[in-house]
């Protein structure tokens, strides 16, 4: 529900902040749009995929073909036992799993998949590379990603991936088409310089301060904010349920393949079903775990300044500048007042996150026409 999971919605105040990114040396800029082709080409764990496609084409139905061959004959020549007919039906169970298994974990899928979390993946993508870090516009906000961001960023022949932190498929996916000119030295320079510690160390209000000014210059009618946010979340029991009963399919299917690669003398088949097997028991044991917590713990700590059109609001790693229409509503809980945006956005602002009385008015009152009741 925070602002700070990037939404790829920037502001159209792209100007001061871009401007300060032309004064860098270092500078990789890119302008196009965002397609589900650049996700599925730049997905994360397209090995998986690929190691499940060779397991399956090139060991798990030929090996199914010669079990049905032999186990046919057998029938042919021997009649028709419970043993054969047990060894057909696992054959046709671990051949439908690994099939289920490799077309889940398809990149074209997992695309979809990911698009159908946050479709504001696709889309308009204007920004540039800096030492700061990377800023992105696509003409309705502005987002800052700071260095941890980008130093975790990879590349592939297709492009760059920056991991959003929302999940392994959420992320920023920018195609190599996508800039100019890609220099591979210029990347390993900022990549250089992403690595590097400050210099000197900043304290987390200079660190916040400094983000802040990445997104551009304060307006001097503005009205600054500074505080902590905490928010109890629900767990989604129902989403991590789906997930968990996946997952034990997945160790099931897995389990059956290594003990019937085993059985029939297969031992590389075995060995890497069992890897799959135990890589997964892994997976299941986090959802598992999941199941027993009611709500969790989020906790941040947001600066900024409000001016009668625009909002700009940063952590000690990220930002955002947008407009305030992009509010659709206000709600009230006690002292803190929820700007609600798109996407299932929100920003929350407490009176003690403001220097006076006069400015948390001054906020509230100009805020007052969206305004509604708290959902008890």
């Amino acid at each position: 529900m925070n602002p700070y999971a990037t939404s790829m919605r920037p502001s159209g105040s792209e100007s001061d902040s871009f401007a300060r990114a032309d004064q860098d040396d270092a500078v990789l800029a890119f302008d196009g749009e965002i397609t589900e082709d650049d996700i599925r080409k730049l997905i994360p764990e397209r090995g998986l995929w690929i190691l499940l496609a060779v397991l399956m084409w090139g060991m798990v139905i030929p090996a199914f073909a010669i079990g049905i061959v032999v186990s046919t004959t057998n029938v042919i020549f021997s009649g028709v036992d419970s043993e054969t007919v047990l060894g057909i039906l696992i054959c046709v169970l671990v051949a439908i799993g690994f099939a289920a298994a490799t077309q889940y974990v398809q990149p074209s899928r997992r695309a979809r998949r990911a698009l159908k979390q946050r479709p504001d993946l696709v889309g308009r993508a204007v920004g540039k590379f800096v030492p700061a870090g990377l800023l992105v516009n696509d003409g309705e906000r502005t987002h800052f990603l700071n260095r941890d961001y980008c130093r975790r960023s990879q590349t592939t022949k297709h492009g760059i991936r920056v991991p959003l932190f929302e999940g392994p498929y959420v992320q920023l996916y920018l195609a190599k088409r996508l800039f100019e000119r890609f220099d591979e030295t210029v990347w390993t320079e900022l990549q250089t310089i992403w690595q590097q510690p400050d210099a000197k160390p900043l304290d987390r209000d200079a660190v916040m301060e400094r983000n802040c000014q990445q997104l551009g210059k304060r307006p001097e009618s503005a009205i600054t904010f500074d505080g902590q946010v905490t928010l109890h979340v629900p767990v989604d029991h129902a989403a991590v349920r789906k997930i968990m009963y996946r997952n034990g399919g997945m160790v099931v299917v897995y389990g059956v393949a290594t003990l019937l690669a085993w059985h029939f003398g297969h031992w590389f088949i075995a060995l890497g079903a069992l890897i799959l097997a135990l890589s997964t028991v892994r997976y299941f044991y986090n959802s598992w775990r999941w199941m027993a917590i009611p709500t969790q713990d989020t906790t941040w700590q947001q600066h900024g300044w409000i001016s009668p059109d625009e909002v700009v609001s940063v952590t000690e790693t990220n930002g955002v500048r947008l407009l305030r229409d992009e509010c659709q509503r206000i709600e009230w809980m006690d002292e803190t007042m929820v700007w609600h945006l798109q996407n299932n956005r929100a920003m929350y602002f407490s009176r003690e996150h403001f220097e006076s009385d006069d400015d948390w008015n001054r906020v509230s009152e100009s805020s007052s026409r969206k305004s509604v009741p708290a959902i008890e």
